[in-house]
């Protein structure tokens, strides 16, 4: 009876059973359909008749995956992008080089909506100072044969650890000094990063130009240039520009620059250069105050990008009029193309810093040479309280060095503020510098004391802290940064302090950025050599930005080879 007659009939016969399953193993064994076999043939055969038993090995196939980005982050630098392997549906290891050299192996298998849990997103082990050019590679995961390529290559991207130069001096004109950038601020948004400085410093006052420097990847790359339409050196009509101020208005997507026009030997107002393409292009400088022949000086410009308060996207700028010495304050609520006057409280000095707390309050703080007061802006600026006096003091003034304290403050998500400027102690005779801080939760009371950074008291003593600038995080509550001039046997070294407890204590010793730059490297001015009266300095993605001049030594018959530079990375 043959296997297709016996379960037609339903037969018992145990050797009719056996005959059917040797049948059946011989579909198993032979190649091919086995349409011969008594067991396949039937109208309708099983699938089993149908497969190869011997199907030729599914090739090997390369992992796959790209590398995103790299950019600061937490006091790190953070690569992040997707690896997959098609011969698998577990994780894939990406390979991580430094100037040719494995120095890491990152696991992707981070979610993603894109891609599942196939992303990666990590910082790099080390960040040794220098060129570098970081390479990921994706581990293949050997499928069949033949075999691909060990890895897949997804891709390299550049930066420089430690000091970096980010911007600089194209000018030579005859009537300011050249390869001369000084005083630097900036701002940063998310990722970006914006600095301005002056370029092409002047004897006498101001500069041929104000130029910017940009980062979008929290300070790992920069692009620099000069604002256009400030000084005729630009295309526009005015003879110079100094004391340039970076602000943000996260409302409208505004980046401005705002300059200090000098036209005849005196400040004559500030005009705004803006940027709604994240300071890829910036447009002509519009008046935002003065322009009504008498002096005015020292800006600065602040916004309110606290979602939390009633007056989001209003800016503030604060400036003297010298005229009468008072402060005066303008206000705009469109991302600065336009500003009006605020009727603020009658108090007189020159500096003035403003910040906003997150329920919309502004502080304005003001006041050279250790000399400290504030007054309050309410109601989006339409009411005020104060002012109170913060600090009764005064300066060193170091021979040789263009060293005026002015106030630099910032404010973080609690609403606490870090003001810090420089000054001396009576104590000692006045006989050197240190940093100085005053700290408050509301603006109108307020807590003074010097800045402790020193580990070597008789060194300290010997040296001129100077030009402190102070950022906040504000995502993380209490973090302060601040960087520093220090003075010290003819020479300017670059200092870097942080703390975490809103500034009741600080880091020591602080962090050297550059050591020992000669005063004769330095630009001059009637008032002595010059770096600036503030520097660069920013919170962004939870790691600190910074933009300060560096005096190198000049080659090639120049008389001065001082520029722009940032330090990556630094963490709080």
């Amino acid at each position: 009876m043959s296997a297709r007659s016996f379960f037609r009939r339903g037969g018992r016969s145990a050797a009719v059973l056996l005959t059917g399953v040797a049948a059946v193993a011989s579909v198993l064994v032979a190649p091919g359909r086995a349409q011969a076999s008594p067991f396949c043939d039937q109208p309708d055969p099983p699938p089993i008749c149908f497969e190869d038993p011997d199907p030729p090995e599914e090739p090997d196939r390369a992992a796959q995956g790209w590398f995103d980005a790299m950019y600061g982050a937490n006091g790190g630098v953070v690569v992040s992008g997707w690896a997959t392997d098609p011969d698998t549906a577990g994780s894939v290891t990406v390979r991580v080089r430094r100037n040719g050299a494995v120095v890491q192996q990152i696991t992707a298998n981070v979610y993603r909506s894109d891609v599942g849990y196939h992303g990666f997103s990590q910082p790099l082990a080390s960040v040794p100072a220098g060129p570098q050019t970081i390479c990921l590679a994706a581990v293949n995961v050997y499928g069949g044969s033949p075999h691909r390529a060990a890895e897949t290559d997804l891709g390299c991207r550049t930066f420089t650890g430690g000091l970096q130069t980010v911007g600089g001096d194209p000018y030579t004109n005859a009537d300011t000094q050249h390869s001369a950038a000084v005083e630097a601020d900036s701002f940063a948004w998310g990722s970006t990063v914006v600095g301005a400085y002056q370029v092409g410093r002047g004897f006498s006052g101001g500069s041929t130009n104000t130029g910017f420097t940009v980062s979008r990847d929290a300070g790992l790359t920069w692009t620099s240039g000069v604002l256009p339409g400030l000084t005729v050196a630009a295309g526009g009509t005015h003879e110079r520009a100094s004391d340039p101020v970076v602000a943000y208005s996260a409302r409208h997507g505004a980046w401005m620059v705002g300059s200090l026009i000098i036209d005849g030997g005196g400040g004559r107002g500030i005009m705004v250069n803006r940027s709604t393409d994240g300071a890829a292009h910036w447009s002509a400088p519009t008046w935002a105050i003065g322009n009504d022949g008498t002096e005015w000086d020292k800006e600065w410009i602040a916004c309110d990008n606290w979602t939390s308060s009633p007056y989001y996207g209003t800016c503030y700028l604060t400036i003297t009029k010298m005229d009468g010495y008072r402060v005066q304050v303008a206000r705009s609520t469109d991302g600065g193309l336009s500003w009006s006057s605020v009727n603020a409280p009658a108090v007189y000095g020159n500096g003035s810093y403003p910040v906003v707390r997150p329920d919309g309050t502004v502080v304005v703080l003001y006041g050279l040479t250790g000399s400290v007061g504030s007054f309050t802006l309410t109601g989006g600026g339409t009411g005020s309280t104060g002012p109170v006096t913060v600090n009764s003091g005064s300066q060193y003034d170091v021979p040789g060095l263009r060293d005026v304290s002015t106030v630099s403050a910032d404010v973080d998500g609690t609403g606490r503020i870090v003001a810090v400027w420089h000054g001396c102690r009576a104590a000692t005779g006045c006989a050197w510098n240190n940093l100085v801080q005053a700290t408050s939760t509301d603006g109108q009371n307020w807590t003074v004391n010097e800045i402790d950074t020193c580990q070597d008291t008789a060194l300290c003593a010997a040296s001129n802290q100077f030009a402190p600038s102070v950022t906040a995080d504000p995502q993380n509550p209490g973090r302060f940064a601040i960087v520093f001039n220090d003075l010290w046997n003819g020479a300017v070294s670059v200092r870097y302090t942080s703390s975490t407890d809103g500034g009741r204590t600080w880091k020591k010793p602080p962090s050297p950025l550059v050591e020992a730059m000669p005063l004769s490297r330095m630009p001059d001015t009637s008032q002595g050599r010059m770096l600036g009266e503030y520097l660069g300095i920013s919170a962004a993605n939870g790691s600190v930005v910074t933009v300060f001049p560096v005096a190198a030594a000049p080659s090639g018959g120049q008389a001065f080879a001082q520029a722009m530079s940032s330090y990556t990375p630094l963490g709080f």
